[in-house]
């Protein structure tokens, strides 16, 4: 779930303020195939309708951008221009109102007289919004004349099929990019079945065949180590079948939040019970800590499997003798919650794409266990499914900080 974004922009005409959600940072960029090709339609409809100025509008949190325009030596704009969402231009009130908006001659009417445009000659509009498939905004399209000009409906038809031509192609780019996702995790889902899954399988044939052959010829300590082996191998399958089983659920849209009222001191204490046989085995201090008693609105098990699954990989890179500590605080509406480890840490090149299922990142535990990245990835679609968000601090060869924040209980 990504967190959205939104814009507020003032419709000159009701003088109200308008609040709409915007293009999110994970929608993807414009390509330069793109950018080529509009560029080509601006100056082609500029020299159809006849005017100066035929632009590509985008919307940002606190202003309007010029993205494309046409060229031509009478044009006073250009691309990369920006106006802040206080003058409340043109292009705001077709925002706002999601509709098409001509201005025949703004010296004409009062509201729009002293507008920003007309300080610059341009006194007559047509402008369309652009939006993404999902309903977030991109922007408008639209020309400016520095005459007088109320526009045929053929210009008017010909910049609303402009407008479906630019939001198709926007549609195309987000289409390209999901299925690009698609394919990703595909290729992730295939990489852990054929390798990360069959290792622990392999590993307890191995040791059970060497048992059955030869067991009488074992002394009681091998026997027991061989055994603790089996053991091992088989946790580290089941809890990766776990997180498969809970990502594939995920991945069809089929795992969806219970939210209860959930005290999480109980909810770590499970987890470090959990964790304590694999924090002896390396003599790592497993350690809580906790700021004063709060209550989140919580998925009891997704709470439980993120901080599982961050305390595995915590305990996996910190050395023999190293400390792992999980704690919480609270953050304003949230209660925040952290995972330390003194460990390997994470090289900063990793860091701003960890919990995607595109990073490359592929680093052995200090005892040579092997990782996936599955955990984190399915830490992330927990938490922002609580409606929290998921980042890490972490400095190569000191250690990592893992934070989370879940919504506390709203208190009346």
């Amino acid at each position: 779930m990504t967190e959205r974004k939104f814009s507020k922009v003032t419709i000159k005409e009701t003088n109200e303020t308008q609040k709409v959600r915007i293009g999110s940072d994970l929608k993807p960029e414009v390509s330069d195939e793109l950018i080529e090709k509009w560029q080509s339609l601006l100056d082609l409809t500029a020299r159809i309708i006849d005017v100066p100025s035929a632009s590509i509008i985008k919307l940002h949190e606190d202003y309007v951008e010029v993205f494309l325009n046409n060229q031509n030596v009478e044009n006073p704009f250009y691309s990369g221009k920006k106006v802040e969402l206080i003058y409340g231009v043109f292009c705001e009130t077709v925002i706002g109102q999601q509709d098409k908006l001509l201005i025949p001659d703004a010296r004409k009417i009062p509201i729009w007289k002293d507008n920003l445009e007309v300080d610059l000659n341009m006194v007559s509009y047509l402008g369309f919004p652009i939006n993404y498939p999902d309903g977030e905004v991109f922007g408008t399209v639209c020309v400016h004349d520095n005459k007088e000009n109320h526009y045929s409906e053929f210009h008017k038809d010909l910049m609303d099929k402009m407008r479906q031509h630019i939001e198709t192609d926007l549609q195309l780019l987000v289409s390209n990019q999901q299925l690009k996702k698609l394919n990703a995790t595909k290729d992730k889902f295939f990489s852990i079945i054929s390798h990360d899954l069959k290792n622990p399988f392999n590993s307890l044939i191995g040791t059970s065949s060497l048992l059955i052959d030869k067991a009488e010829q074992y002394s009681p300590e091998k026997v027991r180590h061989f055994a603790q082996q089996m053991h091992d191998s088989s946790q580290n399958a089941y809890h990766l079948l776990e997180n498969l089983l809970e990502w594939a659920r995920i991945q069809r849209g089929e795992l969806e939040p219970d939210l209860e009222k959930i005290n999480p001191k109980g909810v770590i204490h499970e987890v470090t019970q959990q964790s304590e046989p694999i924090a002896n085995s390396k003599n790592i201090n497993l350690q809580t800590a906790s700021e004063g008693n709060h209550s989140v609105l919580a998925d009891r098990e997704m709470l439980k499997t993120t901080l599982r699954n961050l305390v595995t990989n915590a305990l996996k890179y910190t050395h023999p003798e190293g400390t792992v500590i999980i704690s919480y605080q609270k953050n304003e509406e949230h209660l925040q919650f952290t995972v330390s480890d003194t460990g390997m840490g994470i090289p900063p090149e990793y860091l701003d794409g960890l919990f995607e299922i595109d990073c490359k990142l592929s680093q052995e535990g200090t005892e040579k266990e092997k990782g996936t990245g599955l955990g984190l990835i399915l830490c992330k679609e927990f938490v922002e499914k609580q409606g929290g968000k998921i980042w890490v601090d972490s400095e190569k060869g000191k250690g990592s900080d893992f934070h989370f924040t879940i919504p506390l209980v709203k208190t009346t």
